[in-house]
């Protein structure tokens, strides 16, 4: 055995996930050394830097291709990482949709990332990368993706960069399942005594909109590329449901990559009746992706 081995061993390194390993927590993977979160849109890309312990640092954003971005900011981008590490949030050519009847055995969320086919049958096509969230209570599933061409041309212009790509996600998509998941964990109440839900998610100039009705999830809509820096033109897509018979109340759920969005002001101004909590926190796009598993 190594000194290095032994040394591990009594550190606990040895006990620790490997970078590589795509089931931990990415800050599991890298507790002590700073790592690059990038988002990559259209048109835009922006970067932070993720220091030691989890706490997220320097960076910036630029409009153009991001290859052009890449190739300029290189040498930049590796002073932000020990290791040339990446957690890449694809903001383009992604689609998010709501599906029915899809397979709800234990750990199709995990097959889906691999054998994708054997998770959406007839709904597969060739050359796309898959993510899904069932809905536990119901046959309606969240389903996402992005051409398998977007995905090797970020890895590739990485590689280029001297950098890798140990993750590759879509925010909008991990906020909107974030979300969800503050709704729904651990509530107690019965899906009759419980609010119906709108979750309005806002990702640098993409949104998701997913209605939900009780425990079930009857409406989804999804547009990458959607505004600017103006968000107004979301409130001309966002709309509070039907309530049911009982006149069951709503609540928005809204979320937004950083705070100073003005978009909960416009939303309780045009729905004065209507509840909403907004769940953005400062740099909540760069959190929600470095806590992501």
């Amino acid at each position: 055995m190594k000194l290095k081995d032994i040394k591990d061993v009594l550190t606990f390194a040895s006990f620790r996930p490997e970078p590589d390993d795509g089931s931990a927590l990415w800050t599991r993977r890298f507790p002590k050394r700073k790592t690059l979160l990038l988002n990559i849109g259209k048109n835009r890309t922006s970067w932070r830097c993720l220091g030691k312990g989890g706490r997220i640092l320097d960076g910036g954003s630029q409009k153009g291709d991001f290859k052009d971005i890449a190739t300029s900011l290189a040498a930049d981008w590796r002073k932000l990482t020990d290791d040339g590490w990446c957690n890449v949030s694809v903001n383009s050519r992604y689609v998010v949709s709501l599906e029915g009847n899809l397979p709800r055995k234990e750990g199709i969320e995990d097959v889906m990332r691999t054998n994708p086919r054997a998770a959406l049958g007839s709904k597969f096509e060739r050359n796309k990368r898959y993510a899904l969230t069932n809905n536990p209570e119901h046959s309606t599933s969240i389903v996402l993706s992005c051409d398998e061409e977007v995905i090797k041309k970020i890895e590739a212009t990485l590689g280029e960069s001297g950098l890798r790509a140990g993750r590759i996600c879509c925010g909008a998509y991990t906020m909107l399942r974030r979300a969800i998941e503050h709704v729904n964990d651990g509530n107690a109440v019965t899906a009759k005594a419980r609010a119906d839900h709108l979750y309005v998610i806002c990702c640098e100039g993409s949104v998701c909109i997913l209605s939900q009705a009780g425990d079930a999830w009857s409406d989804l809509r999804s547009r990458c590329d959607f505004y600017d820096e103006d968000a107004s033109a979301v409130l001309e897509i966002v709309t509070p449901g039907r309530r049911s018979d009982e006149q069951q109340a709503i609540e928005i759920v809204f979320a937004a990559d950083q705070i100073g969005s003005d978009l909960p002001a416009k939303l309780s101004e045009r729905l004065p009746d209507t509840k909403l909590t907004d769940l953005t926190q400062p740099d909540h796009l760069w959190a929600v992706i470095s806590d992501l598993r």
